[in-house]
């Protein structure tokens, strides 16, 4: 059964976080500025991370979803940007891809490991980095920057992060996928999402309490 102090208290911390984040993006925008500075900010909110690693979010069933669910945080705010608390099982991995809007990954427990690439007319396409997202590490990507997952651990404990997007997953349609040559095809958005948002007026003494 929900924690209601707890949760209250997540959506209070979440809603201040989006009021700090939408400030950030009204200033720099989608720029790498921009999306460095919401990856900081994300970054503090993660250090609460028993609002967020609670039994309350169960992972998707072995086999299901492509061994990956996310629960989204924020409300409605007249935008398309989405907070989701994500849960991925040890081995789920993804093709390159991109997002076409920016993207940020922050963790909260566990690793995902995040290759970068370049897909450059003269060079070709190539990993250009691998940087290991967990604890205390985040990684902010611009829509055209392209990253495959690769899922660290062992059998069915899952990895946490926190993601914020640009447009909420399901609204991702335009996103494409790289193979080895740089050749792309269309890759299609994550529909296993959920809501764990709260009513606002529930939120009013949770952070002072806390």
């Amino acid at each position: 059964m929900p924690n209601n102090n707890l949760a209250a208290e997540r959506q209070a911390r979440v809603a201040e976080a989006m009021d700090r984040l939408g400030a950030i993006e009204k200033t720099h925008g989608g720029t790498r500025t921009g999306v460095d500075l919401m990856r900081d900010e994300l970054l503090q909110l993660a250090k609460y991370k028993r609002l967020f690693v609670t039994s309350e979010f169960e992972p998707a069933k072995r086999g299901t979803f492509k061994d990956f669910v996310a629960y989204r945080l924020n409300e409605e705010d007249g935008s398309d940007r989405a907070l989701y608390v994500s849960l991925a099982l040890p081995g789920k991995s993804s093709p390159p891809h991109n997002h076409n809007n920016w993207a940020i990954l922050v963790g909260l427990e566990g690793v995902e490991e995040n290759r970068l690439y370049r897909a450059d007319p003269e060079q070709g396409f190539q990993q250009i980095d691998s940087i290991e997202v967990g604890p205390g590490v985040g990684l902010g990507l611009l829509g055209d920057e392209i990253h495959s997952i690769h899922v660290q651990g062992e059998g069915d404990v899952p990895v946490w992060q926190l993601r914020f997007y640009e447009r909420a997953l399901e609204l991702q349609t335009d996103r494409v996928q790289f193979d080895e040559s740089g050749a792309t095809t269309f890759f299609p958005p994550n529909q296993n999402t959920k809501d764990a948002t709260v009513r606002t007026e529930q939120t009013n003494d949770a952070v002072a309490q806390s």
